[in-house]
């Protein structure tokens, strides 16, 4: 009897996780009467990724835009709190110089550099393994700036998968309030994905992505022992906290050895309203010979 007992109690358990996998089954299938209005834009997304081949990059490749987007991030942040208006003549420009070897190391320039006066430098360097690249970021020595404002910290690490179809970064900044004298920071976070298609015969890479750029605020409310807090990293009074979020596109295409193209866009989603963007562009990319060379433009602005 416990034998039969048991093989219909068996039976009655295979029946009823079948029958809560077609609900489940069911239940997935089923979708809301009432569309997301971002849905056509997300499949167009996927399809667009699924239809397209993995990109192919060298490690100088891989060190330059991993700079292209650090320099994008650093300005990012700065117009959190310095706002993204026009200059006299327009968006505010930057130039924008990066150089990298096949080693994984790499430099890039903002307005002539660290020294110049107004710009800034960033170095890079790559750690490889076999799920993936890392490539760390941070300021070069000496006097760092955006213009007048002083550059104090950048300290990012960015990674790519073993496919090269997965970026993301999470960067620590700073940037000094000449009013207050102090510090404001920041912390960025993306996610990325790149893929690759042959057009019109020229092979392209594009990338699609979203950035959030967080803002720290100190001296919070500590929690007491009943808010369940558990965490060795807790720092009960500090968080940083999300104020931005930026789309971006990118495109780039290279020639084997030629020079080749590179277009950064990036839009500020939230705060609504502000039609803050920053574009990247060059027509100045060598990528040849086991090196990235890059000259392009930067525009912040409206």
């Amino acid at each position: 009897m416990k034998t039969r007992k048991h093989n219909l109690n068996a039976i009655a358990l295979g029946v009823t996780l079948a029958i809560g996998s077609m609900s489940a089954q069911a239940a997935f299938d089923n979708r809301p009467t009432v569309p997301n209005p971002a849905g056509p834009g997300a499949f167009l997304i996927k399809q667009a990724e699924l239809q397209s081949t993995r990109p192919s990059f060298g490690k100088a490749e891989l060190a330059g835009l991993c700079l292209v987007e650090s320099t994008v991030s650093l300005l990012a942040s700065r117009t959190n709190d310095f706002g993204c208006d026009n200059g006299p003549n327009g968006p505010i420009q930057y130039d924008l110089v990066i150089d990298a070897n096949d080693f994984g190391d790499g430099t890039a320039e903002i307005n002539g550099g660290v020294g110049s006066g107004n710009g800034t430098t960033l170095k890079a360097k790559l750690q490889s393994s076999d799920i993936g690249t890392r490539c760390h970021v941070q300021l070069a020595g000496g006097q760092n700036k955006l213009g007048s404002l002083d550059v104090g910290k950048y300290d990012g690490d960015h990674g790519w998968s073993v496919t090269n179809e997965i970026f993301n970064s999470n960067a620590f900044i700073e940037i000094k309030d000449s009013q207050t004298q102090t510090y404001n920071k920041y912390k960025e976070v993306n996610i990325k994905n790149f893929f690759a298609r042959v057009i019109d015969e020229k092979d392209w890479t594009f990338d699609y992505g979203l950035e959030d750029i967080k803002k720290l605020r100190t001296g919070l409310r500590v929690p007491t022992d009943s808010d369940s807090v558990q965490s060795n990293s807790f720092d009960p009074g500090s968080f940083y906290f999300p104020v931005q979020k930026w789309q971006e596109l990118s495109w780039y295409s290279y020639e084997n050895g030629q020079e080749g193209d590179l277009w950064v866009k990036k839009v500020i989603l939230t705060p609504r309203g502000t039609g803050c963007k920053i574009t990247v562009e060059s027509h100045d990319v060598f990528n040849g010979s086991s090196a990235f060379e890059l000259g392009a433009t930067v525009k912040v602005g409206r």
